[in-house]
């Protein structure tokens, strides 16, 4: 019984309070169990049950230790940080809701290509590319994700259970964090608008003629490349890095930060990998990416290379 209690106290932290612990092991379970339900449409398996959740499992996370520890108990900065959490879990929600991800049989696309580098690196078929796959399937794509989405939410709680006066730096931090979360819908926005276009007959359609003419170079291309997209190949992606990384250094994180910066730092590398991929699926499908490689930053918003300097470093590709 110890063991089992040392592993069950080992993640999420041993001094959690029992209904996020009894939560968090559920949804892990829960998550992986799920994924063995046959679905309609003639696929077996479906491995986006933590993408469903994943912006929402934080904020679920927050509500109960509001609940525990007490609305009336909490100062201005935690009432700030639950409210920025709440928004990013609504916004992103919604914005996960409008591209369908909800859908009964949906499935984040990249996992195809993951179980297909699974199949080429130990075969489609026999006993040891299964147990790899459920192993990969059990230990990452549930109790992974879902260790790192209670981690990003971590710092939350610090505030909630501890009252301090604000300091000039959380002072500054909390507007930036907003802006953040802006931007990010911003870019997310864009993408959407243009996958919208992208659908059969929607640009002949679109009523704004000079809207219509503005994004049609981007449909042919396949990719968007303007807005925000013209600064950073992923700008949506930087601003929730940026986002999760100030709530630890808004929460505590020069204080604590094996604690509070662990959650970021991992998103970070997760979501750089996770980029990679998606780099490599798009660049497959639209040879012009190649040149918006070149020419845009991956990640941090930079001002877009020459056309002299794009030419310059196309010959190393």
């Amino acid at each position: 019984m110890d063991s089992i209690n040392a592993v069950y106290g080992l993640l999420p932290a041993s001094d959690e309070i029992a209904p996020v612990r009894q939560f968090f092991w559920a949804s892990v379970a829960l998550s992986w169990v799920l994924t063995f339900i046959p679905l309609p449409g003639g696929r077996c398996r479906n491995y986006s049950i933590v993408d469903r959740l994943w912006s929402l499992y934080p904020l679920i996370i927050v509500s109960q230790w509001v609940c525990h520890y007490g609305y009336a108990e909490m100062d201005n900065r935690a009432l700030v940080a639950v409210a920025l959490v709440s928004i990013w879990s609504l916004r992103l929600t919604y914005s996960s809701v409008r591209r369908g991800d909800y859908a009964m049989g949906a499935e984040d696309y990249r996992w195809a290509h993951v179980r297909k580098s699974f199949d080429r690196a130990l075969g489609a078929a026999g006993v040891i590319r299964f147990v790899a796959w459920e192993v990969f399937n059990m230990l990452f794509i549930a109790l992974f994700q879902l260790t790192l989405l209670y981690k990003l939410a971590q710092p939350v709680r610090q505030l909630i259970v501890k009252r301090e006066e604000w300091s000039t730096a959380q002072v500054l931090l909390a507007p930036a964090m907003a802006l953040f979360l802006l931007l990010e819908a911003i870019a997310d926005k864009q993408q959407y608008e243009l996958q919208r276009l992208k659908r059969p007959g929607a640009l002949d359609a679109e009523p704004n003629a000079a809207y219509a003419a503005s994004r049609e170079k981007e449909v042919r291309a396949g990719f968007v490349y303007t807005g925000l997209w013209r600064f950073s190949r992923h700008p949506n992606v930087f601003c929730e890095q940026a986002f999760w990384a100030l709530m630890a250094f808004f929460a505590g994180a020069w204080n604590v930060p094996s604690l509070f910066v662990e959650g970021a730092l991992v998103l970070i590398v997760l979501m750089w990998a996770s980029v990679g991929l998606t780099e490599s699926i798009t660049l497959a499908k639209y040879p012009l990416y190649r040149a918006y490689q070149i020419k845009t930053s991956r990640l941090i918003p930079c001002w877009p290379l020459a056309n002299d300097k794009v030419i310059g470093r196309a010959h190393k590709y």
